[in-house]
C-alpha cells in the first residue's frame, strides 16, 4: 500500500507536469501573441454579447441616408441642396444638435458648372447658419509614431483650432497622430459648432470595437466627432490625463432645458481608444429615420407635428446607411453594419458612463494565479475520480468569474490566456492522475485477478469496492489438500514435483474460480480458497452465506471430478495418481489486508478459518467434509449423508459434520 509519502510523491510528478504544460504554454503564448490576440478578439466578442447591453439614450436619434433616400434624390453623393432641405426641416423641429458622420470635404462638383456647385455649398451654409448647432466631421489618416508628424498648424487647418482640447498631462507622441486631415469645406466649417474626426480603428481580425476618443494633432488633441457632440451638447470643457477625460459642466438652461451642472470621467488606453459598448446592432434601439421620410413628412402637417415633437432637443446624426457603401463593417453585434452606429454609440457610451476598461495584464495574471493555486491546493486534497469533476469545473469557473467581472463592472479581463492556462495546467493534472490510476487499476487488475476470477476482478473493479479494508463477512471457507503427498514428493525429482503441482492447481483453481470463489493461498499442494465475498449489491448477509455455501460445496464437488479426469490422464501416462480432502465451512470471518510494514498479505481470518482447515485435515480421502451450518444451508441443492460429530484440534466440544455423497463416476 502507498504511504502519505507516496501519495504525496505521486502529486508532486503530476504538479511538475502540469507545471511543465503550462510553461509549454506560457511560451508559445509569448511565440505566437498574434493567433491567441485573434482567438482573445473572437471570444471579447461572445463575451460582450453575454453581457447585458446599456440602454439607448432616447435624446440620441439616427438620421439615415438609407437606399430608399438615395432613391429619392437619384444619386449619391447627393446635392447639397438636399443636405439643406432636411436641415432646415430639422431646425424647424427644434433639434438640439446636428452631428454629421458625412464630409463635405471640397466644393461642390456636379459636372454642371462652378456657379451650380457655388449654389450648391451656399444652400448648405446657409441652412447650417440657420440651425447653429451643427458638428462636422474630419476625415483623418492615422498613424502611430513616436513623434508628432507636424507641430505648426497650416492654413487649412486654422477651422480646426477652436475644437483642438489641450494635452493636459498627457504626452501627445504617445497617441495616435493625424497625419493628414480631409475637412469640410471652409465656408462651412467656419459656422459649424465644432469639428471632430471620425476615424475608426479595426482590431486585428478587421472588427470595429474601439474608437480614437482623441488622437494628437499639432502637439495637440483632436476630439472624435462624437465627442464633440457631447462637449456641445453638455456645454462642458475637457481635461485630459494618463488613461482618463474629465469632462465636467456648469449647468444651466438652454431650449426650455435646464440641466444641473456635473462630470463624467472617461477611461481610455494609453493611445487615447475606448471600446465602444454598442447598445443594440444597427436598427434597433435608438430611433431611425431617413432623409426620404424627413421630407415626405414636411408635406404632411400632422405628420410634421409629430416629427417635431420626437425630435425637439434630441441630438441627431446623420449616417451613411445606404448598401454598396465603404462604411458599412464588422462589428461585434453585427457582421456589417453603418459604422455611424460607432459615433451614436460612443455617444451613448459617454452620457450613459457605461464605460468597458480593458484590465491591465497584472490583473488578469492574478485572477489566473488564484485560479491556479485553487487547482493546485484541489489536486493535493482529492482523489483523483473527485478531481476530475471538480477540476474541470474550477477551470470553466475561471472565464466565468472573468464574465461575471465584465458584467457587473465592465473590466475585461483577458479571457483567452487566463481560461488556457487553467486548462493546460488541469489537464497536466489530470493526464498524469489518470495514468498514475491506470497504473494502479492495472496492478489492483493483477492482485486481483491472483485471487479471484477474471469476471469476479473486473465487477470490483467496476463497482470502486475497497476490498483491502478489513471488514467482518459472512461466507464460506474450502481448504484442500493431497493425500500423502509429502511422502509421494520425496520420490519426485524437482522438476516433476513442480509440474505436477502446476497442472493440478491450475484444474483446481480453474474448478474454484467458476463457481465464483477466490483462491486465498497456495500452501505446497494445500489450496485455501473462500466464497462470498466481496459481497453481491443488495444482498443480505444470510442470503450472502447461503449463496457462499451453495458455490463452495458446488466447486468441492467440481473439484472432485475434476481430479478424477486428471487421474485418468496421468494413468496413460504412466504417472503418479492422488487424492485429496476437502472440507468447508460456512461463517463470520474479518477479510482485509493484513500484515507488517515489509509483508502485507490479502487473507481471511477468524475461528470459522481454523474450523475449515481442521475439517479437511478430518475428511476422507477422495471426499467432502461439512460443517453443520454448510449442511444446513445446501441441503436442497445436494445429497448429504447423516450427521456425525468428531472431535478436531483447538475446540474445547466434538464438532457435528455431514460429508457428501459426491456423484459416481470413473474412479482412480
Amino acid at each position: 500500500m502507498s504511504g502519505p509519502k507516496g501519495i504525496l510523491s505521486a502529486k508532486a510528478r503530476g504538479l511538475a507536469v502540469g507545471g511543465a504544460l503550462l510553461a509549454l504554454f506560457c511560451a508559445l503564448l509569448l511565440a505566437f501573441p498574434a493567433a491567441f490576440t485573434r482567438l482573445e478578439l473572437s471570444l471579447s466578442d461572445v463575451r460582450f454579447r453575454l453581457a447585458a447591453r446599456p440602454l439607448p439614450n432616447p435624446d440620441i436619434v439616427f438620421l439615415d441616408i438609407d437606399d430608399d433616400s438615395v432613391r429619392l434624390f437619384g444619386k449619391w453623393p447627393l446635392a447639397r441642396s438636399a443636405h439643406a432641405k432636411v436641415l432646415d426641416i430639422l431646425t424647424d423641429c427644434g433639434v438640439d444638435l446636428v452631428a454629421y458622420d458625412i464630409v463635405f470635404h471640397g466644393p461642390s462638383a456636379d459636372g454642371q458648372g462652378g456657379d451650380k456647385g457655388s449654389a450648391e455649398d451656399a444652400a448648405l451654409e446657409a441652412a447650417i447658419v440657420r440651425n447653429g448647432r451643427v458638428v462636422l466631421p474630419v476625415g483623418v489618416g492615422l498613424v502611430t509614431e513616436n513623434e508628432v508628424v507636424r507641430l505648426t498648424p497650416e492654413a487649412d487647418d486654422l477651422p480646426l483650432l477652436p475644437s483642438l482640447l489641450p494635452p493636459g498631462q498627457l504626452h501627445v507622441p504617445d497617441l495616435r497622430q493625424a497625419e493628414r486631415t480631409f475637412l469640410p469645406l471652409a465656408r462651412l466649417s467656419r459656422h459649424s459648432l465644432g469639428l471632430g474626426h471620425v476615424a475608426a480603428t479595426p482590431d486585428a481580425d478587421g472588427v470595429f470595437r474601439r474608437m480614437p476618443l482623441y488622437v494628437g494633432y499639432h502637439g495637440q488633441l483632436l476630439p472624435s466627432l462624437a465627442l464633440t457632440a457631447v462637449l456641445r451638447r453638455l456645454d462642458a470643457t475637457a481635461q485630459a490625463r494618463p488613461g482618463q477625460l474629465d469632462i465636467t459642466w456648469a449647468g444651466g438652461a438652454r431650449n426650455g432645458v435646464t440641466t444641473q451642472a456635473g462630470s463624467i470621467s472617461v477611461p481610455t488606453d494609453a493611445e487615447g481608444l475606448l471600446p465602444v459598448n454598442l447598445a443594440a446592432p444597427w436598427g434597433q434601439g435608438f430611433w431611425h429615420l431617413s432623409y426620404a421620410e424627413v421630407l415626405e413628412s414636411a408635406a404632411d402637417p400632422a405628420r410634421m407635428a409629430f416629427l417635431s415633437e420626437g425630435l425637439k432637443n434630441k441630438i441627431v446624426l446623420v449616417a451613411l446607411a445606404a448598401s454598396g457603401t465603404t462604411d458599412i463593417k464588422a462589428t461585434p453585434l453585427s457582421p456589417a453594419e453603418p459604422l455611424a452606429t460607432l459615433h451614436a454609440n460612443l455617444m451613448n457610451t459617454i452620457l450613459s458612463r457605461s464605460f468597458l476598461r480593458q484590465a491591465p495584464a497584472w490583473q488578469s495574471s492574478a485572477l489566473t494565479a488564484c485560479f491556479l493555486a485553487l487547482l493546485t491546493l484541489l489536486y493535493l486534497r482529492l482523489p483523483i475520480r473527485l478531481f476530475l469533476p471538480v477540476s474541470l469545473g474550477t477551470a470553466a469557473l475561471c472565464p466565468a468569474t472573468a464574465l461575471g467581472i465584465y458584467a457587473s463592472t465592465g473590466l475585461a479581463l483577458n479571457l483567452t490566456a487566463s481560461t488556457l492556462a487553467c486548462l493546460t495546467f488541469t489537464l497536466g493534472l489530470l493526464a498524469d492522475g489518470l495514468a498514475r490510476t491506470a497504473r494502479d487499476s492495472a496492478r489492483q487488475k493483477r492482485m486481483l485477478e491472483a485471487y479471484f476470477s477474471p469476471s469476479i476482478a473486473r465487477q470490483i473493479l467496476a463497482s470502486g469496492t475497497d476490498i483491502m479494508e478489513g471488514r467482518g463477512v459472512d461466507l464460506s471457507i474450502l481448504f484442500s489438500d493431497i493425500a500423502g503427498f509429502t511422502a509421494m514428493s520425496d520420490r519426485m525429482e524437482p522438476a516433476e514435483v513442480q509440474r505436477f503441482l502446476g497442472e493440478y492447481l491450475e484444474e483446481m483453481t480453474a474448478c474454484i474460480f467458476r463457481h465464483g470463489g477466490a483462491v486465498d493461498k497456495f500452501m505446497g499442494d494445500g489450496i485455501m480458497a473462500f466464497f462470498g465475498y466481496p459481497e453481491a449489491p443488495g444482498v443480505d448477509s444470510v442470503e450472502n452465506a447461503r449463496r457462499s455455501a451453495v458455490a463452495a460445496v458446488s466447486a468441492s464437488v467440481d473439484m472432485q471430478a475434476a481430479l478424477k479426469r486428471l487421474n485418468a490422464r496421468w494413468r496413460a501416462q504412466g504417472r503418479h495418481e492422488i487424492q485429496i480432502r476437502i472440507g468447508v465451512n460456512t461463517g463470520h470471518c474479518v477479510v482485509g489486508d493484513m500484515g507488517s510494514r515489509t509483508r502485507r498479505e490479502f487473507t481471511l481470518l477468524g475461528r470459522n478459518v481454523n474450523l475449515a482447515q481442521r475439517l479437511e485435515s478430518n475428511a476422507p480421502k477422495g471426499g467432502v467434509l461439512l460443517s453443520a451450518r454448510t449442511a444446513a444451508l445446501v441441503h436442497d441443492h445436494f445429497n448429504l449423508n447423516e450427521p456425525t460429530r468428531i472431535k478436531v484440534k483447538g475446540f474445547d466440544q466434538e464438532v457435528e459434520v455431514v460429508s457428501v455423497q459426491l456423484p459416481e463416476g470413473d474412479g482412480v
